[in-house]
């Protein structure tokens, strides 16, 4: 078998190492089989392996290079996808047992796009029952746990795409992010969790739009490279999408090149309190920034008026599914349910043109900056089993700890969370990095610039290698 070491390199290096021949898919298949075995029955990362089909994509990787032919993007190289993506042939249960006998006809357009570009797919990653959870505890798989910190979440609700990627279980991830689905995991196992634009990634066959266009396919990776790399792999739209977002150029180029000095906001600012620790290091990038010679000033803008508008949305997007058994349901999946009808037709158009309505608002505060800079979350990832415990305060608990991520699903704006932090206990504290609309290309530039920066800094914002013992 390969080193070991090979699991835990980024995706960009395994597939130019597969490219030059230095290294086969199968081997890099196997290696992460022995892993996932090995280290996944702690983590609960995988809730769907798909040896079969890695193998047969593996072989073909190899013959594509042997024949000479174009390779694509991610070619051999072995990733993840979220349990809620639709892979053709296989499970299509949206993490519920209502609908754990479901089997996906057609695969979803990202999905689609990463086996056009030569991914090796291992299997699928745990969620929370239709994703609505920002932790992955759900009724249908047992919590996935924190590679950092077994006793605490992974987050959610790509929080088996975040642990695998911390583990070094795959090369990189697809997850879905509607309220910071991507970023909270990420900034909970260390890892880099990029939500697109809206419109980047096509929500079709199966969907026009998902939760009123505030969810999206993204990417979790090991680095700000690999996260523009899945990007361009999953990137694009299809006839009649109701949101797109033109690609100008390769995101990855945006990765790898120096950013030009930038307007940064900065604001530590949420209706709920921000842990003194994870405020510190927001002010410790913000400074950083200053010093490598970006204009830098702290902001106030309000991220509070979204928070009953996502309520609405998420409530309805669960009432309009096939449930024909509530019993099934997590607990708060069933509130949701029941609470669903209450909601008019009248009611969900009046909350999407106000949501619209303060998205122009924030949007508008990137007229005096280039990027804005925050925390991820108030506070790093929490003991399992400890927060939205109780359905009448579940909502209010959970939009507490996202007061940084959700309002940019609801602005459409491309967010990044870069692991640059940890705290005095060792747990992750994600920095998040918004963009313009529909302006990947300063965030993954930046982004770049300070995963760099901080790297080759004896700085408090380091930390110990994320990958733990794994």
């Amino acid at each position: 078998m390969i080193d070991e070491a090979w699991a835990l390199k980024p995706a960009l290096e395994q597939a130019r190492a597969i490219a030059a021949k230095q290294l086969k898919p199968a081997e890099l298949v196997a290696l992460y089989y022995e892993r996932i075995a090995r280290i996944d029955p702690e983590l609960n990362s995988y809730v769907l392996l798909t040896r079969e089909l890695a193998e047969s994509q593996a072989t073909a990787a190899e013959k594509r290079i042997a024949r000479g032919e174009r390779l694509g993007l991610l070619n051999g190289v072995p990733i993840s996808i979220k349990e809620t993506a639709a892979l053709a042939g296989y499970r299509n249960s949206l993490a519920s047992r209502v609908f754990e006998e479901s089997i996906a006809q057609v695969d979803s357009f990202p999905i689609g796009r990463l086996k056009e570009e030569g991914a090796v797919i291992l299997g699928k990653t745990n969620a929370p029952e239709f994703g609505t959870r920002p932790i992955t505890e759900g009724p249908m798989f047992p919590p996935a746990r924190n590679p950092i910190d077994q006793s605490r979440t992974a987050g959610g609700s790509s929080g088996g795409a975040a642990a695998a990627v911390a583990a070094g279980l795959c090369g990189l991830a697809h997850g879905g992010d509607g309220g910071g689905s991507i970023r909270i995991p990420a900034s909970c196992c260390g890892v880099v969790g990029l939500k697109p634009s809206r419109g980047r990634i096509s929500s079709g066959p199966l969907f026009g739009e998902d939760w009123a266009g505030l969810a999206t396919s993204g990417v979790i990776a090991r680095t700000v490279a690999d996260a523009a790399l899945g990007l361009d792999a999953m990137a694009g739209h299809l006839p009649g999408d109701p949101y797109w977002a033109e690609i100008s150029q390769p995101f990855l180029q945006a990765a790898q090149r120096k950013p030009l000095s930038l307007r940064v906001g900065w604001t530590i600012d949420a209706a709920a309190s921000v842990d003194p620790e994870v405020a510190r290091a927001v002010e410790t990038v913000a400074e950083e920034l200053a010093r490598l010679g970006h204009r830098v000033t702290r902001l106030s803008p309000d991220l509070s008026q979204f928070r009953p508008l996502i309520q609405v949305l998420a409530v309805t997007a669960v009432g309009a599914l096939p449930i024909n058994r509530p019993d099934l349901l997590d607990p708060l999946n069933r509130r949701m349910l029941e609470a669903a009808p209450r909601s008019t037709a009248v009611d969900y158009l009046n909350a999407l043109i106000e949501l619209h309505r303060q998205a122009r608002k924030l949007v508008a505060s990137w007229d005096q900056i280039d990027v804005l800079l925050t925390p991820t979350l108030t506070y790093p990832a929490p003991k399992l089993g400890t927060i939205g415990q109780d359905v009448d305060t579940a909502s209010d608990q959970f939009l507490d700890w996202l007061s940084f991520t959700h309002p940019f699903n609801c602005t459409g704006q491309p967010a990044i969370s870069l692991p640059l932090a940890v705290s005095t206990s060792g747990l992750p504290i994600g920095i998040q990095l918004v963009g313009r609309p529909h302006d990947e290309y300063t965030i993954l530039s930046l982004g770049a610039h300070l995963e760099a920066a901080v790297a080759k800094s004896p700085s408090p914002l380091a930390g110990e290698g994320r990958a733990g013992r794994y």
